[in-house]
């Protein structure tokens, strides 16, 4: 089962983003000094800006891993509730899923692999469902899980506790999306914020080059820009920290 708390960069995602580093080295590097030869200090920070990418790209497969499971919820409950075992609701829920959000969605394939851990296996669906919910690490795949091993031992309609635990995930789908919003806005302020200072520098360098010329010729100069630089980032780091809200 996936781990959706963790994320390992392919072969040629780590080409891309080590391209991606380069190029913004040698930018950053003329932009601030009008020499290329400071462009590997961003080396240094390299650790850093890919645990930031790496952040951001857990956060989105975990969002579109929910929004996937509360589907296959209403599906399942379909299923279920014409007299289908759970074992058989995950498999009919996959093409559909497929459908959607396409064969390479991550819960469908997760689906896959657990449909033929019992099919195949011949794995108790509770189990399996168990170790996908605790690979997942969301709180409401956990949860479903849980309503569902009891509903299956004390004998309680499995078809409430579906559309119960749907309704749950929409609920908060909502509320995270009201947030996001409002975050999303604040973020972009932060973002402007942040790359203000590289357009003031870059405009100067284009329309009035001579004016901006005693701060890459002088060592006060190389000393502003090298505070710039790392004024701006300290601040992004900071506005990312106070728009950084868990539901």
């Amino acid at each position: 089962m996936i781990n959706l708390r963790e994320y390992e960069f392919t072969k040629r995602e780590d080409y891309i983003f080590i391209g991606g580093l380069i190029f913004a080295g040698l930018l950053l590097s003329y932009l601030f000094y009008r020499n290329i030869f400071f462009a590997p200090i961003i080396i240094i920070f390299s650790k850093k800006i890919k645990e930031y990418v790496r952040e951001f790209i857990i956060k989105k497969r975990r969002s579109a891993y929910l929004s996937q499971f509360k589907d296959f919820l209403f599906m399942a409950s379909t299923a279920i509730g014409v007299g289908r075992s759970m074992k058989d609701a995950i498999k009919e829920s996959i093409p559909g899923l497929e459908n959607i959000y396409g064969v390479d969605a991550i819960l469908p394939n997760e689906l896959i692999k657990a449909y033929e851990r019992m099919e195949i296996g011949g794995e108790k669906d509770t189990k399996v469902l168990a170790e996908m919910a605790t690979s997942s690490g969301l709180e409401d795949v956990y949860d479903f899980v849980t309503v569902y091993s009891i509903c299956k031992t004390t004998g309680a309609s499995l078809i409430t506790a579906l559309n119960k635990a749907a309704s749950v995930i929409i609920d908060k789908m909502t509320i995270d999306k009201e947030i996001s919003e409002i975050v999303r806005r604040k973020s972009e302020e932060g973002a402007v914020i942040f790359i203000m200072p590289y357009i003031v520098i870059l405009f100067l360098n284009i329309f009035a080059p001579d004016y901006i010329d005693p701060m890459y010729e002088t060592i006060a100069g190389r000393i502003i820009m090298t505070f710039v630089i790392a004024s701006s980032i300290g601040i992004y780091g900071i506005i990312r920290k106070i728009v950084q809200v868990d539901i």
